[in-house]
């Protein structure tokens, strides 16, 4: 059994992370995203921005990586909710938000996005949230049956994407801390 790997990122890991967004856009959005713009994404554009991004990682941020035999399988990136109408205002929200999970589809249905999910929360609800929430494309059936698999529920509300002259809508979910048990900060798992 092959050993995952679930740590935070560094700035080496800049090319393959982007190399993952790439070809999961590209395999879980056709369809759905013009292929004009799935084809346009770029993964030597990237790697210098995200690379700077990683060494100077916001504070209550977290991007998490998955590793597989010495390989990027996968990311997650977590941290404080995106901007709403309480937090322009300057109010805590108390709400953290899984910014983004993707796994390279070589890893799809083997755990992977799972244990990322899983340590993503986990970051949060050490961070002291007392609500987790993600968004995810309301015409992406598989991601969100995985996310209800794993206990979180569309609260009602939605925002919309725009790729070109293609619009998209984006469902809210969540799911109360309570339901996550903090565990240690290095995590391995064999899976």
């Amino acid at each position: 059994m092959r050993q995952l790997t679930i740590r935070e990122a560094v700035e080496t890991d800049a090319a393959p992370l982007v190399r993952v967004r790439i070809d999961a856009w590209r395999t879980a959005y056709a369809g759905m995203i013009p292929p004009a713009y799935l084809d346009e994404l770029d993964a030597t554009a990237a790697p210098s921005r995200l690379a700077e991004y990683l060494r100077e990682l916001p504070r209550g941020r977290h991007y998490l990586v998955a590793e597989r035999d010495d390989r990027v399988v996968g990311f997650a990136i977590a941290g404080y909710e995106r901007p709403s109408v309480e937090s322009v205002r300057g109010e805590r929200t108390g709400i953290g938000e899984v910014h983004a999970l993707y796994v390279h589809p070589d890893a799809w249905f083997t755990g992977t996005g799972a244990a990322l999910l899983d340590a993503a929360t986990r970051r949060l609800a050490e961070s002291g949230f007392h609500t987790l929430t993600l968004w995810v494309l309301e015409r992406n059936e598989q991601a969100r049956r995985f996310y209800e698999r794993q206990g979180w529920q569309p609260d009602g509300a939605t925002d919309e994407l725009r790729f070109g002259g293609t619009v998209l809508t984006e469902l809210r979910y969540a799911r109360p801390v309570r339901q996550v048990t903090p565990l240690p900060r290095a995590r391995s798992a064999a899976v």
